[in-house]
């Protein structure tokens, strides 16, 4: 599996410009909005966990 480092600063040539990157604002989730959180089996359909399983079986072959 290919793991990837978060950039703390801007670098160039990575498909964005600099201006892109000051427009990002994504800050720590609260622990209000971390006590919200729920299990991805409650928000999301059946349909999606099936494809998943479908993909998984189909990448093995």
């Amino acid at each position: 599996m290919v793991t990837s480092q978060t950039q703390k600063e801007f670098r160039p040539g990575c498909g964005y410009t600099e201006a892109d990157w000051d427009a990002i604002d994504f800050p720590e989730m609260t622990d209000d909005e971390l006590d919200n959180l729920r299990p991805a089996r409650d928000v999301l359909p059946p349909a999606f966990f099936i494809a998943m399983d479908e993909y998984r079986e189909a990448r093995r072959r």
